[in-house]
Formats: structure tokens, C-alpha cells, sequence
């Protein structure tokens, strides 16, 4: 049989976005229609988040004879019938309409050829196509079901009830979608043999134990891939199978099984191998591969492929995208919370005739008298999105409003069972033409922890501020079974030695996820602001470059300390030695970062931009005198200082444009620790601003696991600590404890005479130089000397040496060196140690 006998899809030549170009490429015009184009734009923002999505490997991986050579998971009765997706709905449909109705009907063991266990592709997509049909991605919509869960096809109407216009009004639905979450989703990187593996196990039995397994989505170029038949005289002989995909990404769906047995000749040698170099690229490995594929399922009706599915050969998984393969590598799975707890939730009435100006917060405060919220919390349904429309997205009167209700558990994090606290709905509007108005007709808040209790604000029919934040509350005392942490003390450490401590928690639903807070306060400050104009910085690009900058001292951050930075265009100081795409709050919290004004900025050295650093052994200055991209006319100038004992201040110059498209504060990066400063995001600032920020100091060499255990190698002797640690129950709840932590160095201060250590400092204290003497034994000897923070500070010796050696260093000749404490860890064959030296000035 000739390859390439059937070309089943063509060429289409599209743009993928909000506003993404759809194309029906079936030949048959009363088929079910095949749309290409459904996949939006990747954002910088997007890149940013994928590169931090866990990847999914075993915890008992199977070898290749534990796994079988063919898995099916469409005949499983959690896989639903072959649909045919509405519009260019196809992220939704693989990863809704199959993957998460899969997951769920797993978890509940229910039948998924019933509408009452299916879920709709609209209702997740209506909140991310820009209300013109726009493309999606699929963790968009598993990102909206971990916040708000999903109605069901029989409660939302239909897969595509309404159009892909409408939001979905009235509390009960939103209530009784919030039981359907999605728990978690990973990547699996598939681009070798060792990902493929994975992924198979995942098909086959997940983590080795559990049967069936589960699926896995994947985006590719459909529109322009090549579909053939597998050979004659080979297993499943006739079948379609893809062969090569288009070189961009329009089309997102589902693997549900593979086939180790599968052939094709990609290389029309008559043969088919896995060990000839077939794409002459000198190196053989699975993009040579021509055995085995995957069982993958579309979302165009049971009238494509063999009924509503293809083959795809392995291959495709490991080759780039501009050479056939799938998009980025890569596939994501998705797991199911199907037992989530609502405790608490919002229940409000909005009219608006724009809804894309608007986004919807709530917001809590532990003083029943605060007129703001202590704690914010966002939705990724309802953050300036659904296109220039009426609430529900139709035309009519009615449509401008809209019923709708949030789960706000989470919040229970910051107060204590049974006390009273204040409650808030922030509505926050970004409409600079005026062209839209509304109001808040009404806000209550339902407590489900004993029962069902309504408390109703009796803020009502409350206009909408232009261009502001509009606030409602209600007080209420939440009883509720609260996780804690029971741990009392923390074992003391030494310094140097590896330390492990097992956090216990009980009480709230189980099981428990830990982490460590480390908490930043702002307080705005008065001082003068630094208008440096020396030492000039010049970046890898005016847009979207970076500068990496040496500054005269280790600064603290997060546990760590860092004397190199990564000074971003975009007004950001980031670690990693690249460029990252910060430009608002969500971005900052994303990403180890401290900004000041981050947005997308742009130099233009014409109009005397440009970016500046000063700085000795106790202070670091940045300045960004620059503009916004596309936008030279638009004045920024702002600046950010750090201090060698961690506290950071953020400087606003006079006359900043104003704009709200912007973001400022500091972050861990972990989602988690992070400070968003007061100023903002606010559209102007007041001149002299100015603002001095700091944290309380964290342990150095410490870190703490998933499952909380504590551990490290501490690295600075003689040391307390207040270490705030956070435990998050299943129902996302947290609770907070502080436990104090102490180091001792176990040895002495004063130099050991020669006969009693194999290595000796003088002098010691040192200021110039000092000597290292080697009294030990010939051997082969390691010493490497660290600051108190157990940042390694350079390799002073390496090799063989005969007892006696002695090592002379200049304190000039040593980067990174300050005055203050220092170890000398050394290392021989049989023996090591540790030296405790000063250095004074």
C-alpha cells in the first residue's frame, strides 16, 4: 500500500487568539463539521505558568514486560460516546467534555453515556472565548473548575446550551457545579522513550496499582497534518493513522490508549524499525521510531476516522512541531476532586452592559469594623473577560443581569471558628471610556457548615464606581473544624549536619499539604527619590531584555541570599539569569521576583530612557527612567534600593503617566509567600511616593516537602529563628504556626593548635589575607569556603597535598567577601571538618 494514500486534511492558513480565525475543513458539507483554529494564542504569561506545572512520573514505574501492548480506555464506561464539538470549542471539548467527565465518572465509578454525568464544553469556554468564539487551552478550563467547579450537561442544558455567548445565571447551578472540581493537573514530557513510558503507565494503570488508567490531552496542527491508512499484513490493518502533524497548533485533543504493535514505513525501506537512523540526524532515538502508537479520540463526531478516532504514531510525540510533532512535547493530565466541600459561599445579583470591564473579588477581614478586606481572593471566571456584552451575554434587558455564586472557603484560612468577621464582594471596574454602567442589586453570604444560613447584606441596589473598587459586606461567625498544626518544638540543629523533622497536623479533611510562609510588610516611607544617572545598564534587547548585575554584598530573599540579579526591562529584579514575562500582580506571585512598576516597558533611548544602577557594600540601587512599549511619549521612573539585611524600598518618581496596567511588590514565586504593594495597580501615584518593605529572616540551607518534613543543612551557628509554617487541608483551608528553630555549631571559636585539626587558619580574625595549613596526612584534599548563609563563596584549593602545605589567599582575589563570619569546609579522603573564620576590615 502507498504511504500518504489518503490526505484526509488540508491546508488552512489561520491565526490563533482572542479573536482566532475557525475553519470547517470536512469535505462533507452535511458531515459533522471539523473546526480548526480553536486554540488561542500562548501568552509569555502562559509559557511562564506551563514551565512550573509538575510533571507526572510514577511512583512505582512499570517495565516494558509489566505493560501491555495494547490499552483502550474508550471502552470503559467513565469514557463517554464520540461528540462532535460546537465552534472551535475543541480545548474544551478534550479537556472537559472527555478528560474531566472521564476523571470524575472514574472517581464516582457513574456511567458517562448519561447526560447527568457528562460536562458541557460552553460553559467553561463562554468565560474564555472573548464572546466572539475565540480559542481556549485546557487547563484554561481546569483552572475554572479548581475555583468553581462545573455544572453538569443535564444542569447547564445541553454541551453547548445557549451559544457561545452565554454565562450561566442562577446560585443553585453555581452551587451544585462547585461539588465538580479538578484536584490537580501535570505534564508529561514525551519526547523519549522514558516520557512514552510514563505516559503508557498512566493509560494503563496510573501509579502502578490502580486499573484502568486515565487519559491525557495534547494540542497539535491539524488543520495541515497528513492522515494515511496503517499497511496491510500489519495489526489493525487500514485503520487511519497520523503521520505527521502541522507545524502550528490549532487543535487540542485526548490520547485514551496506545498500541505497542502498530507499524508504518515511514522511510519506504520495506521494513519497520526502531534502530536505523531514518531521519539522518545521526542519532538513533524514538523520533527513528516506526512500531507502536497512540489511540487518540477527536472531538468532530464518530463520522471521522474510525469512529471519532485515529491512531498516532510514537514517533510524533518526540519530533518538533516544525518537523510533524506535537505541540511543545508534551501532554497534561488532569485528576478530580470528586468530594469537594463548600463551607462558604458568595451569592450576588450584578447588572452591568459590559462585562469585560469588570472583576469580581470577595474578600474577608477579621475586624467586624474594617472598611476594606485584610485578604483577597480572585476568580478566573470573572477577571475583565466574556467580551463587550450584557452580563449573560444576550440582548436583551434581562440579560444585563446576572446571578451568580463563588466558593470562598479558602477565606476560612485567616480566621478563627466561631469568630465573627466581615465578609466582602469587591467589584472592581476598568472602563476609562465610560461606556458601560451597572450596579450591585445584592450580596449575601451562605454558610453550609451547620446546615444552610443566609446572612443578607442590606447593602442593596449599590452603583458601580466608575473606575474603582465597589465594596459590600456582611459580619458573620463561621463555626467550622479547622486544620491545625500540633507540632510543638522543633528539634534544634547543628551546623553542617543534615537535620529532618516530621511537621504533624490534625483535625480539618485530610490529606494535608505544607509549606512555609514567609511574610513581607510595607509601610510607606519618606525619603528622597534616587535619580542615579551613572553606570548606565545596557540590556540584551530595549524590549523584553535583561542585564545581569554583580552587587557588593549577599542580599536575603526568601531564604536565600544572592550578591548576582537579573534586572528585567520590564521593571522587575528577577534570580534565574533570564528573561521573564512579569507584568502584573498575577505574573509576580507567579515568579521569584521584586517589582516595583512591572508592566510591558520598553527603552527608548531617544527619549533619554534608559536603566541605572549605584551600589557599595550596603546598598543596591536600580532605576528605570523608561517608557511602555509601543508608547514613547508614556513617562516612567521608578526605582528599587536593597539593603544588605533584606529590606527593600520602592521609589516613584513625579510625573508617571497614569495607568492601571501595571503591578508592584515581591514574591517567592511560590503562589503562596508573596507581598502586593498598596500603590498598586492605581491608575495615578502620589508624588514623592515612596515605600520600605521587609521580612523576618528564614533559616539558610532549609527547606520543607509536600508532606511536611523539615529538612536541610543549616548553615549558621549560634542562630533563632521564628519559622512560620502553613499546613492547607483538602478543602484549601490553612492554618498557621510559628516554632522556633535554633543552630549550634558543634566545635570552637579559637584556632586548635596544630596537633589537633588536620587544617589550621592564621590569622584568624583576617583581614588582608590569611594562610590555610594543611596538617594532616598526604591525601587528596577539597576546601571550600561559604559565607554564614552557606552560600558557597569559592573553591580555594583542590588536589593532592603533602602535610605542610601551605595555601595563601588576598581577601582582594576573593568575590563576594564582607566583613563578618565565614566556614572553611574541607574535605580529604578518610576525614573532613569544618574551620570558623572572621574577617574584619
Amino acid at each position: 500500500m502507498m504511504k500518504n494514500l489518503i490526505f484526509l486534511l488540508v491546508l488552512l492558513t489561520f491565526t490563533t487568539g482572542l479573536r482566532s480565525q475557525t475553519k470547517n475543513i470536512n469535505p462533507d458539507p452535511d458531515g459533522d463539521p471539523w473546526i480548526v483554529g480553536g486554540l488561542r494564542e500562548l501568552t509569555p504569561e502562559d509559557y511562564e505558568m506551563l514551565a512550573k506545572v509538575p510533571q507526572w512520573k510514577p511512583e512505582k514505574p512499570a517495565t516494558s514486560k509489566d505493560l501491555p501492548l495494547q490499552v483502550d480506555n474508550t471502552i470503559n464506561p467513565w469514557f463517554r460516546p464520540v461528540f462532535s464539538q460546537s465552534g472551535g470549542s475543541c480545548a474544551q471539548a478534550s479537556g472537559i467534555g472527555y478528560h474531566f467527565t472521564y476523571e470524575m465518572d472514574y472517581e464516582r465509578n457513574l456511567n458517562a453515556g448519561l447526560p447527568e454525568n457528562q460536562y458541557p464544553t460552553h460553559y467553561t469556554w463562554d468565560f474564555l472565548n472573548g464572546g466572539v468564539g475565540g480559542g481556549s487551552w485546557y487547563f484554561d478550563g481546569w483552572l475554572i473548575l479548581k475555583a468553581g467547579g462545573c455544572p453538569t450537561v443535564a444542569a447547564y442544558g445541553g454541551m453547548a446550551a445557549g451559544g457561545d455567548r452565554r454565562w450561566m445565571s442562577g446560585y443553585d447551578l453555581y452551587h451544585d457545579a462547585m461539588a465538580n472540581r479538578t484536584l490537580e493537573f501535570y505534564g508529561i514530557d514525551v519526547s523519549t522513550y522514558e516520557g512514552l513510558a510514563n505516559l503508557k503507565q498512566w493509560l494503563w494503570s496510573r501509579d502502578g496499582g490502580t486499573l484502568p488508567g486515565g487519559l491525557a490531552n495534547f494540542a497539535a496542527g491539524i488543520g495541515s497534518a497528513t492522515m494515511s491508512n496503517l499497511p496491510s499484513g500489519t495489526p489493525q490493518a487500514g485503520k487511519p493513522v497520523i503521520i505527521q502533524w502541522g507545524t502550528t497548533a490549532d487543535h487540542a485533543m485526548t490520547f485514551a490508549g496506545y498500541d505497542d504493535e502498530i507499524c508504518y514505513d515511514f522511510n519506504n525501506d520495506g521494513q519497520y524499525t526502531t534502530d536505523i537512523d531514518i531521519n539522518n540526524d545521526g542519532v538513533i532515538d524514538m523520533r527513528d521510531c516506526e512500531i507502536g502508537g497512540m489511540l487518540m479520540v477527536n472531538s468532530w463526531g464518530p463520522g471521522w476516522g474510525f469512529g471519532g478516532k485515529a491512531y498516532v504514531m510514537y514517533k510524533l510525540l518526540a519530533d518538533a512541531m516544525e518537523q510533524g510533532g506535537i505541540w511543545n512535547n508534551a501532554v497534561h493530565i488532569v485528576r478530580a476532586k470528586p468530594d469537594a466541600q463548600t463551607l462558604v459561599t458568595v451569592k450576588t445579583t450584578i447588572k452591568h452592559t459590559s462585562r469585560n470591564k469588570l472583576k469580581i473579588m470577595a474578600g474577608i477581614a477579621t475586624n467586624p469594623d474594617a472598611e476594606k478586606p485584610e485578604f483577597t481572593k480572585s476568580f478566573p471566571m470573572f477577571n475583565f473577560q466574556g467580551g463587550d456584552y450584557y452580563m449573560q451575554g444576550g440582548n436583551s434587558n434581562a440579560d444585563k443581569t446576572i446571578e451568580i455564586g463563588l466558593d470562598i472557603t479558602d477565606l476560612l484560612t485567616y480566621v478563627t471558628p466561631g469568630q465573627e468577621a466581615r465578609f466582602f464582594l469587591q467589584v472592581v471596574e476598568q472602563d476609562p471610556d465610560f461606556a458601560g454602567d451597572g450596579e450591585v442589586i445584592s450580596f449575601s453570604i451562605i454558610d453550609y457548615t451547620n446546615g444552610t444560613e443566609e446572612v443578607i447584606s442590606d447593602q442593596t441596589d449599590i452603583p458601580i464606581a466608575n473606575n474603582d473598587t465597589t465594596l459590600l459586606w456582611v459580619n458573620k461567625a463561621v463555626d467550622f473544624n479547622k486544620v491545625n498544626i500540633i507540632t510543638e518544638a522543633l528539634d534544634p540543629g547543628v551546623v553542617f549536619e543534615d537535620y529532618s523533622y516530621q511537621l504533624e497536623a490534625a483535625d480539618g479533611t485530610a490529606p494535608y499539604h505544607w509549606s512555609y510562609k514567609l511574610d513581607f510588610s510595607e509601610e510607606q516611607i519618606t525619603a528622597d527619590f534616587p535619580a542615579i544617572t551613572t553606570n548606565q545598564l545596557t540590556p540584551t534587547n530595549d524590549d523584553d531584555g535583561y542585564v545581569i548585575q554583580n552587587i557588593n554584598f549577599n542580599f536575603p530573599f526568601y531564604g536565600k541570599t544572592y550578591n548576582e540579579l537579573t534586572v528585567l526591562t520590564d521593571g522587575a529584579i528577577t534570580f534565574d539569569g533570564k528573561f521573564s514575562y512579569i507584568r502584573d500582580n498575577m505574573a509576580i506571585i507567579s515568579n521569584q521576583c521584586i517589582a516595583a512598576y512591572c508592566s510591558d516597558l520598553m527603552i527608548y533611548p531617544g527619549q533619554g530612557d534608559g536603566m541605572f544602577y549605584e551600589g557599595d557594600d550596603t546598598h543596591a540601587t536600580f532605576r528605570w527612567k523608561t517608557s511602555k512599549y509601543d508608547d514613547p511619549g508614556f513617562d516612567l521612573d521608578a526605582a528599587i534600593t536593597l539593603f544588605a539585611d533584606g529590606t527593600i524600598r520602592f521609589f516613584y518618581g513625579d510625573n508617571i503617566t497614569p495607568s492601571t496596567d501595571w503591578g508592584s511588590g515581591v514574591s517567592a514565586g511560590d503562589g503562596t509567600s508573596y507581598l502586593i504593594s498598596a500603590i498598586s495597580g492605581n491608575i495615578a501615584i502620589p508624588e514623592e511616593y515612596a515605600s520600605e518593605i521587609s521580612c523576618d529572616p528564614f533559616p539558610m540551607g532549609m527547606n520543607i516537602t509536600n508532606d511536611g518534613i523539615f529538612y536541610g543543612t543549616p548553615t549558621q551557628p549560634d542562630m533563632t529563628w521564628n519559622i512560620t509554617f502553613m499546613v492547607t487541608d483538602y478543602n484549601n483551608i490553612s492554618s498557621l504556626k510559628t516554632l522556633v528553630f535554633t543552630t549550634s555549631y558543634v566545635g570552637t571559636d579559637e584556632i586548635q593548635p596544630v596537633a589537633e585539626q588536620d587544617i589550621s587558619v592564621s590569622p584568624n580574625p583576617f583581614s588582608n589575607h590569611f594562610n590555610i595549613r594543611i596538617n594532616g596526612p598526604a591525601d587528596n584534599y577539597l576546601l571550600q569556603l561559604y559565607n554564614a548563609n552557606g552560600k558557597k563563596i569559592q573553591t580555594v584549593f583542590d588536589g593532592y597535598a603533602r602535610q605542610g602545605t601551605t595555601v595563601t589567599l588576598n581577601t582582594n582575589t576573593i568575590n563576594g567577601l564582607t566583613p563578618g563570619v565565614y566556614f572553611l569546609q574541607w574535605q580529604g579522603n578518610s576525614r573532613s571538618g569544618t574551620v570558623k573564620m572572621i574577617y574584619s576590615k
